[in-house]
Order: structure tokens, then sequence, then C-alpha cells
């Protein structure tokens, strides 16, 4: 997936701003046929935290208004993720660090009627650790269904296997390709669901891949 994004991105000039909100638009339109409550959008610093803010955007278009929690501080977002996070600012969403707020942060998720999981993606190297370790296990301690963007947040994308820890969705939306750790045995565990998104990714590039 990462040769295909480049491949979208640099040889053919598609802008990554544009597949982004594409996916951020999948997440948003399942959420609203699902969320029977508040829903909250737990996001990370990288691109699959940007998957997450762009479906803020989305879902406060058809009416929802969704709170963000952020695993990160909100300046040390940077490109992407940061445009989206100035919307969600300019529409007057309501947005929380992690680290400033926790008490507000187990406030959302136990008021979550549905958690969308924008933590970690496909880019994962390593042992998930705090605090992102914690905020994962606090989701899985929820009762709220859990939608995650691209792969569960925690999930190795090649093997199927956590890292230390993983989100458990009931849906997991994946872009572009099915991942091939979402195939293996016992993933189904953490994904759930496995629905694949386009993304708007041109066929050529789809079909070289």
């Amino acid at each position: 997936m990462r040769t295909l994004d480049a491949r979208a991105i640099t040889d053919l000039g598609i802008p990554r701003l544009l597949l982004m909100d594409h996916a951020g638009l999948a997440l948003a339109a399942h959420a609203a046929r699902y969320a029977r409550g508040p829903i909250l959008i737990c996001a990370g610093a990288g691109y699959n935290g940007g998957d997450g803010l762009s479906a803020a955007r989305h879902l406060e278009a058809v009416g929802l208004r969704p709170r963000i929690l952020l695993a990160a501080r909100r300046r040390a977002l940077r490109d992407e993720p940061a445009v989206f996070a100035a919307i969600a600012e300019r529409l007057r969403l309501p947005i929380a660090e992690l680290a400033a707020a926790p008490g507000r942060a187990r406030r959302w998720l136990a008021e979550a009627a549905l958690i969308i999981d924008a933590l970690l993606g496909i880019g994962l190297q390593g042992v998930v650790r705090d605090p992102l370790a914690g905020l994962i296990q606090a989701i899985n301690a929820t009762r709220a269904p859990v939608l995650s963007a691209d792969v569960p947040s925690g999930l190795d994308a090649d093997t199927g296997e956590p890292l230390g820890t993983a989100v458990r969705a009931r849906w997991t939306i994946t872009f572009g390709r099915m991942k091939r750790g979402l195939r293996c045995a016992g993933a189904s565990r953490y994904a759930g669901r496995v629905l694949v998104a386009p993304i708007s990714f041109p066929r050529l590039v789809l079909e070289a891949g």
C-alpha cells in the first residue's frame, strides 16, 4: 500500500489530502449508519489520525458533532492531519488532548456510543507503548462498538498479530486494498468485519500494484 500511495501521489500527482479525505468519508458514512449517540474519534499524530480527523468534518456535514480525542499534542500534527485538525477547530468540534485532559478522555470514552479508532496504521513498527497502549486498553474496556481505520491500531498489517496490544474492532474499513495481515488466522478477533474502501485510487495504480 505504501507503494500504491507513492505511485498515486508522486507519479500521478494526486494529492495525499484528497486520498485522505476519501478515507475519512468512508469512515464517516459507516459511523453515521451505526451510531446511536455520541461518536468519539481517537486520532494519532500520523496519517491514520488524519483519516479520522477528516471523518470529523464529514460527520459534521450530516448533522453529527463527533468528539475528537488526540493522542498527540495538537501542535505536533503536521501536513494533512494538521489541515483536518484546523478544519475541525473552525467547525468548533470538541477536541481534547489525551495528555492534557485525562479526565475528559475517560468521560468521553464512557459516554461514547461509537468509537472511531484512528490511532495507528500500517506504518507501525515495534511494540505499542504508553500512552497509546493505555488508550487502546481503555477503548477495549468500553462497551461502545469500534470502527477502525485501515487496520485496528496495534495490529501488524503483515502478520495479523498484535504488537503488544491492539484495538478490538467490530468493523475495520481498510483503504485501497486488503492488507495481508487482515486475512491471517486470528486477525478477525481484532478486525471484526472488514470492508475495503477504494478511496479513489485510479485503476491504473491498482492494476500495476
